[in-house]
């Protein structure tokens, strides 16, 4: 696993984990537990670390940035 992006708030790194997740592309966020029970642990730590495998950074990042500019892909269910 390879972190793509290092968040400020657990709820972000849900959201784009989500996103992730629906496009198809495994996402963890390791440090999950320690952000609900332990906020300043994390946060003395540099944040919420989302990763992907290694054979999907690409495309993750590729979603992640589509999403920061407000670009919304296309639900094909």
């Amino acid at each position: 696993m390879q972190t793509i992006a290092t968040l400020n708030e657990l709820a972000h790194a849900q959201i784009l984990k989500s996103a992730l997740e629906d496009a198809g592309i495994p996402a963890f966020i390791p440090d999950e537990l320690t952000a609900q029970n332990a906020p300043p642990y994390l946060w003395a730590s540099g944040g919420v670390r989302l990763q992907v495998p290694e054979a999907h950074i690409e495309a993750a990042t590729e979603l992640i940035a589509a999403l920061d500019q407000g670009d919304l892909p296309a639900n094909e269910n």
